[in-house]
């Protein structure tokens, strides 16, 4: 029988401890909202507890402070808490975060006590609706996507898949699901997973739920009342091992986000989004369609999909985006530097950022202009993927008449979209109502 130290004994003893102990960090503002005024100054608190308790001597905090773009880091004991202002003099965004790290190895993090993430914080936003575009748009803009629609109309709207799968034990029981792929513009088809309604006595809203950064199958997704199309974001194989993903993200998807930067046309999104736009086609030539309601939803990348299919398919009802990336590229050459959204492409460098015009046909911000249907946008306050001053550009250049944006305090690239999600269910509930 193999033995072991006492002291490899103590450090499993004292990690099965910490695995069980509940940590939590409070965080208290003095804003309720985060949402202030010139001048105002917000007070910060916090502190960290172990089982309800304060928490013993030895552990630590890495503080991180977020502020006009730039980021500085501190680390204080834990157990003496932090306390300190915010403060922001020009429209922007500023946050602190904390990480509790472990006493017996300070580059891990301690999982909090709800699970969720590791980081807790809090953040304010000067003047929100102030946050302007810091470069114009190309003057070809339209012209490009025209001629990509038009790309993309050379290939046949064809189903080139479309098996059978089971669903769950309860959705088997009202709708069909299918593993469907599409035939598309550009390198891969068009993967995803169909719920259809088994009641073939009315017709239906129709809804394309778009995928986040990073290598994964679709979803099964079904929402009461619709025909549902969940599609992955790189036209893969759905339902693999989890191996099959990991393979792929770590060889030909790896760093798939500023692959083919060198051109507008061979940016990785140009299929990305052609492959939303065949998916909507799909969608409303399906029989159980109600030639009515075209509602899009996603999140983070998702989230730019979203604001993309709503700014170039005019047959989009409604639009439901939490905190999309990609808006405001150019953020970081912006006085006060702003954190620019998923996956800044450049630096704050007039230089660099002059040899990458490309992503100007990508940001959001240049969507936005052209979305009129009613849309809901969400962000949070500690996001520093999607930052609140990117997602805030992009708001401010919406054309719709009827957009909301939903601010979360405390909340970073989870931030919910209350409003949006409301508006979404009411909108299937009136939908089924018109059918009856």
């Amino acid at each position: 029988m193999k033995k072991f130290s006492v002291g490899f004994v103590v450090f499993l003893l004292t990690a099965a401890v910490l695995c069980a102990a509940d940590f939590e960090i409070k965080v208290e503002s003095s804003s309720k909202t985060g949402i202030v005024r010139a001048g105002e100054r917000v007070q910060v608190k916090a502190a960290a507890f172990l089982d309800g308790s304060p928490i013993p001597p030895g552990f630590k905090l890495t503080v991180t402070h977020w502020k006009y773009g730039s980021l500085r880091q501190e680390t204080v004991p834990a157990e003496q808490g932090y306390a300190a202002p915010l403060s922001l003099e020009k429209p922007g965004w500023t946050c602190v975060t904390f990480l509790l790290r472990d006493p017996k190895n300070k580059n891990a993090r301690i999982v909090l006590k709800d699970k969720r993430t590791t980081t807790r914080g809090t953040g304010i936003i000067l003047e929100p609706e102030k946050i302007t575009f810091a470069r114009p748009e190309p003057a070809d803009f339209d012209a490009f996507w025209a001629a990509c629609k038009a790309e993309l109309a050379k290939t046949p709207l064809t189903v080139l898949e479309k098996n059978p799968v089971p669903f769950s034990s309860a959705a088997d029981k009202t709708f069909f699901c299918y593993d469907m792929k599409l035939a598309c513009a550009g390198p891969k088809p068009v993967s995803g997973y169909l719920s259809v309604p088994k009641d073939k006595s009315r017709k239906y809203p129709v809804v394309l739920c778009v995928d986040g950064a990073g290598v994964r199958s679709s979803y099964k997704s079904a929402y009461p009342n619709a025909v549902t199309f969940s599609i992955n974001a790189h036209g893969i194989l759905n339902g693999q091992p989890a191996e099959y993903y990991s393979k792929l993200y770590k060889t030909v998807l790896n760093g798939y986000f500023r692959s083919g930067a060198d051109s507008r046309d061979t940016i990785y999104f140009k299929y990305m989004f052609l492959r939303v736009l065949r998916a909507l086609e799909y969608l409303k030539s399906l029989p159980e369609w109600n030639g009515r309601d075209v509602i899009v939803r996603g999140s983070s990348q998702g989230g730019a999909q979203t604001l993309f299919a709503a700014a170039m398919d005019k047959d989009v009802t409604l639009a439901v985006t939490y905190v999309p990336a990609m808006c405001d590229f150019s953020g970081c050459l912006a006085s006060p530097r702003r954190h620019s959204g998923w996956p800044r492409p450049y630096r704050a460098d007039e230089k660099e950022a002059a040899k990458w015009t490309a992503w100007d046909y990508y940001d959001c911000v240049n969507f936005a202009r052209r979305i009129h249907c009613p849309i809901y946008v969400s962000t949070g306050l500690i996001d520093t993927t999607c930052s609140p001053t990117s997602v805030c550009c992009m708001y401010n250049q919406l054309a719709s008449k009827d957009k909301h944006i939903e601010f979360h305090r405390d909340m970073g690239h989870y931030a919910r979209n209350d409003a949006g999600q409301a508006t979404f269910a009411e909108a299937l509930r009136k939908a089924a109502k018109k059918a009856d």
